[in-house]
């Protein structure tokens, strides 16, 4: 006679016949999404706040968060309101021809020959051996056979694999949720960047002009971003080591959107914050009004600089002039580093490109100067008159011979640099020193006509 099962036997009995049910997995994409805000920085870098609504889940439920960046830095993922976090995995292995290749290396498949000349199509079982550029290594019938990849070859993959993905996702589980609730995923990710491009336009006098600036966002994080909020930092930042990544996710993520374009201070940089909410889609390349300035009174000038070394220079030096433009920053917003295109009217008031540069962040109030080109009607010709070796210094003397071809007046800013200590003996023009290292004249060059400056200096030797 069987003995009577116990309690720990029936316990047991009802584990092996009842098993628990694997929690089905619970896909999140973004027709979920609540908010989404981003801070793009120039510097392939973006912070990603998403906050989507959850149903209750429960303890170790499997969730796949969809539409994210493939390029997130999970190091800085933080998730908030879908409770408290077991483990999380960025999943990227996305499906593409040569991922389905990769995966059928050493499997059979069914490869499709055209023959060109009726257009018919065969079949026949191969297995895949290797891939290499653009041509495949197959076994078919016990012999091994080269083909083209494309062209009139082509394989039929029996079926998908599990692990190979459309989209990018993340995949995380909790210790559960009691009930619906938003949850906000955060994150740096890479392939997120804007610049700065600026379109100056003189006036017909060049005295005033107009700033546009358009910042450019670009999107390569193979996810859409539709109908967020935009946040532009303006300044160059140090990626900290990856165990402080998460502190910065933290305290950036606090940040409150701001309700207008005006820049916000926020630590040593410029937030700027784009008024409309916008969508950059993946591969996107978006273009926003940024600053708009009208009327800033502008400079236009001529400038030339060379420098004296202590040694008999025989040649005569010819250069043109190059020319400058410098305004201030008198707006009530920074101007972001990026790339000034200058424009100015021609005789029928047409708008010419002549020239461009680059600017750096520019605070209020800073002045900014922009080097156009050179300048076709102001040349400029040196040459050393005289090299004296003395006891303990070396006595120089140039000419320096200025020609305006243009119909108007020119004024040239005139610099000269020395490598050591160095006093003036003689100059044909009243000199101003800029600093130790530097001498600068002023030249007022008359319409079709040349001014001729000469100077003498003495070069002490070094001790």
């Amino acid at each position: 006679m069987r003995a009577p099962l116990n309690r720990y036997s029936l316990a047991l009995t009802a584990f092996i016949v009842c098993p628990l049910q694997a929690e089905t997995t619970l896909p999140v994409d973004a027709g979920a999404r609540q908010a989404l805000s981003l801070t793009v920085y120039n510097q392939n870098l973006g912070l990603v706040r998403d906050t989507r609504q959850l149903p209750a889940l429960s303890a170790g439920q499997p969730v796949v968060i969809e539409d994210v960046s493939r390029q997130m830095q999970t190091e800085t993922l933080s998730i908030n309101g879908a409770g408290a976090i077991l483990e999380q995995t960025l999943n990227t292995n996305l499906l593409n021809h040569h991922s389905l290749l990769q995966h059928y290396l050493g499997r059979e498949l069914s490869l499709a020959r055209r023959n060109p000349a009726d257009g018919e199509e065969s079949l026949s079982a191969v297995t895949l051996l290797s891939i290499e550029g653009d041509r495949a290594l197959v076994r078919r019938n016990e012999q091994i056979e080269s083909i083209p990849l494309g062209q009139d070859w082509r394989f039929i993959f029996p079926q998908l694999p599990a692990h190979l993905i459309s989209r990018p996702s993340l995949e995380f589980r909790s210790q559960g949720t009691p009930a619906p609730a938003p949850a906000t995923i955060s994150y740096l990710t890479g392939g997120l960047s804007w610049q700065m491009d600026y379109v100056l336009n003189l006036d017909a006098n060049g005295q005033r002009m107009a700033l546009e600036g358009l910042a450019t966002l670009h999107n390569d994080t193979g996810t859409d971003f539709r109908d967020a909020g935009f946040q532009l930092l303006a300044g160059t930042i140090n990626q900290p080591a990856p165990e402080a990544y998460r502190k910065a996710n933290l305290a950036m993520a606090a940040m409150a959107d701001a309700s207008g374009m005006a820049p916000e201070a926020f630590q040593d940089y410029h937030l700027y914050s784009l008024p409309q909410r916008t969508s950059l889609l993946d591969q996107q390349h978006k273009q926003l009004p940024l600053v708009s300035q009208a009327a800033l009174p502008v400079k236009r000038e001529y400038r030339h600089e060379f420098l004296v070394i202590p040694r008999l220079d025989n040649q005569r030096h010819k250069s043109p002039a190059q020319t400058w433009l410098a305004f201030r920053n008198g707006a009530d917003q920074p101007l972001p580093a990026g790339a000034v295109r200058t424009f100015a009217p021609d005789e029928q008031g047409r708008l010419q490109f002549v020239g461009g540069a680059r600017i750096d962040h520019t605070a209020t109030g800073q002045d900014v100067e922009l080097q156009l080109g050179d300048a076709f009607d102001l040349s400029i010709e040196r040459q050393q008159t005289l090299f004296s070796k003395e006891y303990d210094s070396q006595l120089l003397e140039y000419e320096v011979l200025v020609r305006n071809s243009a119909a108007a007046d020119k004024q040239l800013q005139l610099a000269v640099n020395f490598t050591q200590p160095w006093s003036l003996e003689h100059s044909s023009l009243p000199m101003q020193q800029e600093n130790s290292g530097r001498a600068q004249w002023t030249l007022d060059i008359p319409a079709e006509d040349k001014r001729v400056l000469r100077f003498r200096v003495r070069l002490k030797k070094p001790d």
